[in-house]
């Protein structure tokens, strides 16, 4: 399936955080509690700090996802926020757009970074594309994919 990137727009808002909510509400209602006006406040809190890093996916000109990306202090890529619409989940996507960041990541000398709710199927493909779990806490996994030097033996 194809799929473009384009860059956040306001009137983007009430679809991405719909979609967001489908995918997380579940686990925030069970760890937290769901109080829907705080979530409001820290999903646009979220967009402010990271408008720039943000990348709405679309497909068919239809916006199905947020891949959000940037670099830390300590040089390391880090996604922070990655979703897809349910409705266009296990078609590949988010799998080809993990691979393309860790590609670039590994161009780059980079370390890429995420976290994940411990319950959260996705973190079977984190790592099937080579993530390991580095910490842990009482909800997430805190993994990391280590770009791999390459070692020239001189035989």
């Amino acid at each position: 399936m194809d799929y473009n990137f384009e860059n956040y727009k306001k009137e983007y808002f009430k679809t991405l955080y719909k979609m967001k909510k489908e995918n997380f509400k579940w686990y925030v209602k069970k760890i937290y509690g769901w109080d829907e006006k705080k979530q409001i406040e820290i999903y646009k809190n979220f967009i402010n700090e990271h408008r720039k890093d943000m990348k709405i996916i679309k497909s068919n000109n239809e916006i199905i996802g947020v891949f959000t990306n940037y670099i830390n202090e300590n040089n390391e890529s880090v996604i922070s926020l990655f979703y897809i619409d349910k409705n266009y989940q296990g078609k590949g996507i988010g799998t080809k757009i993990l691979k393309e960041q860790l590609e670039f990541d590994k161009q780059n000398k980079r370390n890429t970074i995420l976290q994940v709710y411990k319950e959260n199927p996705a973190q079977f493909l984190y790592k099937k594309v080579g993530f390991e779990i580095y910490q842990e806490t009482d909800t997430h996994y805190k993994m990391r994919r280590e770009y791999k030097k390459e070692v020239i033996n001189n035989v």
